[in-house]
């Protein structure tokens, strides 16, 4: 029996944490959050992650912020909101270390927010996949 399988394009996003917060980045169009980070090129399929995010970070942050990179902290799947594809995410943790952040015109804006004291809604997210993925590593570790 012949299957059909799923296309995906993979992303890599980071966490980025400063203390108790973590940076979310604004849609321009839509309004939705967002983290830094984006799709694998396809000149990357043998590029290690961490360089792949890294280079994703420089980006859309801009080349003068400094981070420590940790380990996955959990996937989800969406629909690219722009493209007629899915998009399967790895979500990193990230400790922010310094520098100014300048976004690219990627996003519209960005705000370091605390789980704990903001309320996240399904409506903010690109998926009710994503704002589950998002609910459920909150309530486990903040």
């Amino acid at each position: 029996m012949k299957r059909d399988y799923a296309n995906y394009q993979v992303a890599l996003k980071l966490f980025l944490k400063r203390g108790n917060k973590i940076l979310f980045l604004k849609l321009p169009e839509s309004g939705l959050w967002d983290l830094p980070g984006g799709r694998i090129d396809n000149v990357e399929t043998h590029t290690p992650l961490r360089k792949i995010l890294a280079r994703e970070i420089r980006e859309e942050l801009g080349v003068k912020v400094k981070y420590e990179l940790g380990k996955p902290l959990f996937q989800f799947r969406r629909k690219a909101l722009s493209r007629k594809t899915y998009n399967l995410l790895t979500v990193y943790e990230g400790r922010y270390l310094s520098g100014e952040i300048k976004l690219s015109s990627e996003h519209a804006s960005y705000e370091w927010i605390n789980p704990k004291a903001y309320k996240f809604k399904e409506k903010d997210f690109m998926s009710k996949e994503e704002y589950l993925a998002f609910i459920e590593y909150f309530s486990k570790y903040y």
